[in-house]
This record gives C-alpha cells, sequence and structure tokens, in this order.
C-alpha cells in the first residue's frame, strides 16, 4: 500500500517536476532478464520501499520519468534470489536522459554462527565473479551512506586471496554497509574504472550482534564502461571543467588524476570530485557536484598522501589554487602542471 501511496503521489507531481527519463536493461551475463522489480530509492537502502517502480520487459528493459533528484537503482526478482544494481550508484536525474543498466547476481543466504568474543562481532565470507573466488578485491565496511559508500569507509580489509575469502574481527555491535572492489590498477581505492569489478551486498545493511559472526558470500559484477567524462565521488551534475595537465616541459601528461576540493587544506578530505586519469593527450574533464569554489590539482595515483617520485601540482591562476564556477556552468582550457615529488 505504502509503495502505491508513493507512485501515486509521482504520478499527481506536477509536469514541469519531471525532469528526464531513466532507462536501462537488467541482465545476468549478458542475457536479458524479464519481470525484475526495478526500483528507484532515494537512498542506498534496497530494502527499504522505493519512491517508484517498474517491472523490466521481454528484453530486460525498465523506463522511469522521475523529477530531479538523487536516486539509486536495484533490482531483484519475485523470489529474491537474483538481486541487481549499478555500479554507478548513487545517480542525480537531471533534465537529460540516462541509461543505467543494472547486472544482476544470484543471492545467498548469510549464516550465523558463535564468535569467541561475547563483547564484539566478527563478519566473514568470500568476494566471488562469475560464480568463483576472486582474489586481489578489497572489501569494506560502511558505518552510514552519507558520502554515497565511498572511500576506504569505517574499515577495509587486506586483498583477498586466492580463494576470495575476508574476515573482520572485534567489531562493535552494529549494522554495516558491505561492499567489494577489485580494481586493475590495484589501488585501494579511487574511481571505479571500465573492467574492474564491484560488489554491493544484497542484504546490506547487515546487522552484527555481539558475540557472533555473520558468514556471507558478496558477488560482484565487471563494469561495463566508464562515463567518458570523469568518475565523480559525488553524483555527476551538470557543472564541468576541463582542460589539460602537462608537465615542466609543456608536454602532455598521462595517467594523472584531476581532484576539485571544496576546502583549500587540500588533501586532508575526500575529494569533491575525481577524473578519470589523464590519456596520451593529457586532457581531462571533472563532472562536479553544483557550483561553487573548487581547490584544483592532480597526481598520479589517489588514496595516501603524494610519495616521492609521485607526479603531482596544483592550479596555478589563483594564488589559493581556487576556482569558482557557477551551477551549470562549463569552464574549459585550464592548465595544471605536474612535476615529481622530490625530497630535498
Amino acid at each position: 500500500m505504502k509503495a502505491l501511496l508513493l507512485v501515486l503521489i509521482l504520478a499527481l507531481l506536477p509536469q514541469a517536476a519531471v525532469a528526464g527519463r531513466v532507462s536501462g536493461r537488467v541482465v545476468a551475463d549478458d542475457r536479458p532478464l524479464a519481470g525484475l522489480r526495478v526500483g528507484a530509492y532515494r537512498d542506498l537502502l534496497p530494502g527499504s520501499e522505493p519512491l517508484a517502480s517498474t517491472r523490466s520487459d521481454a528484453e530486460g528493459l525498465y523506463h522511469f520519468d522521475l523529477p530531479e533528484g538523487r536516486y539509486a537503482f536495484f533490482a531483484a526478482d519475485r523470489d529474491h534470489r537474483l538481486f541487481a544494481f549499478s555500479g554507478r550508484n548513487p545517480v542525480i536525474v537531471g533534465k537529460d536522459d540516462l541509461w543505467l543498466g543494472l547486472q544482476a547476481v544470484p543471492v545467498s543466504a548469510a549464516v550465523v554462527s558463535d564468535y569467541d568474543d561475547e563483547y564484539s562481532a566478527a563478519l566473514e565470507g568470500r568476494v566471488l565473479f562469475a560464480g568463483k573466488p576472486l582474489a586481489g578485491a578489497f572489501v569494506y565496511l560502511y558505518l552510514d551512506t552519507a558520502e554515497g559508500l565511498k572511500g576506504q569507509g569505517y574499515r577495509m580489509s587486506p586483498p583477498t586471496g586466492a580463494d576470495g575469502s575476508f574476515f573482520f574481527d572485534n567489531l562493535p555491535e552494529s549494522s554495516y554497509f558491505v561492499l567489494a572492489r577489485q580494481r586493475q590498477n590495484g589501488q585501494q581505492v579511487g574511481p571505479v574504472l571500465t573492467g574492474d569489478r564491484i560488489g554491493f551486498y544484497p542484504g546490506n545493511p547487515v546487522v552484527l550482534r555481539a558475540g557472533k559472526v555473520l558468514k556471507i558470500e558478496l558477488a560482484t559484477v565487471e563494469k561495463q564502461h566508464s562515463a567518458a567524462a570523469s568518475e565523480t565521488l559525488l553524483p555527476a551534475g551538470a557543472t564541468r571543467i576541463s582542460g589539460r595537465v602537462v608537465d615542466a616541459a609543456g608536454q602532455p601528461a598521462a595517467g594523472v588524476h584531476v581532484f576539485a576540493y571544496t576546502n583549500r587544506v587540500i588533501g586532508h578530505q575526500r575529494p569533491a570530485a575525481l577524473s578519470s586519469p589523464t590519456g596520451a593527450d593529457g586532457r581531462f574533464q571533472v563532472f562536479l557536484p553544483t557550483g561553487g569554489t573548487y581547490y584544483l590539482g592532480a597526481r598520479e595515483f589517489y588514496g595516501d598522501s603524494p610519495a616521492p617520485g609521485e607526479r603531482f601540482g596544483l592550479y596555478q591562476e589563483t594564488a589559493d589554487h581556487g576556482l569558482t564556477v557557477a551551477t551549470g556552468e562549463r569552464v574549459d582550457k585550464l592548465r595544471i602542471v605536474v612535476e615529481p615529488i622530490r625530497l630535498e
């Protein structure tokens, strides 16, 4: 009944509030899946009531007409044996049409057993890809969805071994969001790019009880394509900056990320947005969450503080390295110079 009321509320909104169409296809192993319930959620909570829902058709296709806003998209079959998600969650729905593919994975039951510490909890399991153990994946625990389940989170596992296993011990009794990521470049944090694997546990958030171990299987999918413009750590909007990264000789610098911070003390928090690695021409694009003042720079790696030998540089057209852009504005022809960090 609640879901019906939400759908009716959306249907009764003025036409001007409907921004754009969200379309996509639900697949498993490249096969279209019919009859899955696809939901548009306000938060990364697949167990909550969606703001709107529909069923995938015989070709696995689905469509929504939604008001502007931030949404997460999940799908499940009637028996809850399949769960589908988008690696781009959460996304911004604006005035332009959006294509969002959902990849399905099998759902397996969690197992609870006794833990040898009655005052804390534990979580263990395996990371899988195509039904087989996935090595080199990191598992992340998040306490909430405030930052879109990005970054290192509350706890991060060591990389999984050949058996795909992971283990977290001495956890406070609480609820946690569980994700897995395996990047081809081996990095612990940073954008998830084409060919990387990502897994969102269907039972998120998991509830861990003191004195108990929860055992799960975390299935991953392969990201099919990266946004051509950038990989943002907040959902991408229409506000964009672009330009070129060069070395001290003015030659294009390939393989570096351009970052945008909202705090002029760069590096003490996660950036608001981060570009994909520059190509051979050194060009970059960054989509920003909204207008405002951003402090810009570029670096070779993402995660810890810049290390000796890493290429690094800041935007030098202003004294504080800041650039102010309006919401919806596109600023082009920016230039950032990077050089290897040297210890004097």
